[in-house]
């Protein structure tokens, strides 16, 4: 019976494509009963805190942790309910996290706090129910950055006590700033006060928050998601992060939806049920 009380390798060749309707809808008919609870993976009983919207019928699923977006400095796991809830329907556990914002934590201790909740994960996996060897990390627009920063900084994931392996996983959704020292490098760019505030006053030091530094080969797999019509997120950011992920010959699928903007791309897997980005994410944690 599950417990409800506490609680989004080797080198495979990058698939960049247009997604309308790729098939049949990923999710059983009738969908999962969700249970839902709160929880916290710190000291912070606001900011290091989670909700968990757990498939009351499944058993060894999936589990996802979503990271907001907000670039950086605002946000709330309380804004993304439809999407827990939307996740689990489909048999696939999701927890919706906080963490400290900027300017009063820089991105590095964001994606600090990232890890501790994949600890948290782990820890919770026998309890809750699902698989302890498929926490994926999933992030929206900042958060995306912050998923990336967390999975493949090794001393960040050491310090929260995560062990080799612990993120099956990352899917970066309209992500931007992975390289925030070839962006945003003048006050005049209109990112400049957000980057500021997550990275430093100085751009001459953004370059220690730059996730390509990191990437030795062996990190998680990746599914790297920008809408084609998305124009708040650079395109070019994800694209040059797909290119340096499999230039260290790590896994990587690049989605590409026709038709879906910033936010339309979390609003359309709470609405359409062959949404394509909500069939790629199902198909990416599930293995197939």
């Amino acid at each position: 019976m599950r417990y409800v009380g506490i609680v989004v390798c080797v080198a495979v060749a990058v698939v960049g494509m247009t997604a309308t309707r790729v098939g049949a809808a990923p999710c059983p008919t009738p969908a999962h009963a969700v249970q839902t609870s709160s929880a916290v993976y710190g000291a912070d009983t606001n900011f290091e805190a989670l909700d968990a919207y757990l498939p009351a019928s499944a058993s060894n699923e999936p589990v996802i942790l979503f990271v907001h977006g907000g670039g950086w400095t605002r946000g709330d796991k309380s804004q993304y309910r439809t999407l827990g809830e939307t996740f689990a329907a489909c048999g696939i556990a999701f927890v919706a996290l906080n963490y400290p914002l900027s300017p009063q934590a820089r991105a590095d201790a964001e994606a600090a706090d990232i890890d501790k909740a994949v600890k948290w994960a782990l820890d919770n996996a026998a309890a809750k129910g699902y698989a302890r060897t498929k926490v994926f990390v999933m992030g929206h627009g900042a958060g995306a950055q912050l998923a990336t920063l967390a999975a493949v900084d090794q001393k960040l994931l050491a310090g929260a006590g995560v062990p080799t392996g612990g993120i099956a996983g990352v899917i970066a959704l309209e992500g931007d700033g992975y390289e925030p020292s070839q962006a945003a490098a003048a006050a005049s760019d209109p990112r400049y006060r957000s980057y500021a505030m997550a990275f430093g006053a100085d751009p001459s030091q953004w370059k220690q928050y730059d996730c390509n530094q990191f990437l030795k080969g062996g990190e998680p797999r990746f599914l790297v998601v920008h809408g084609v019509d998305d124009y708040l997120s650079s395109a070019s950011a994800s694209q040059t992060l797909v290119t340096e992920l499999t230039q260290v010959h790590d896994n990587v699928t690049f989605l590409q939806p026709d038709g879906h903007d910033y936010s339309g791309v979390l609003v359309d897997m709470t609405r359409e049920p062959d949404d394509p980005v909500l069939t790629a994410i199902a198909r990416f944690v599930s293995g197939a």
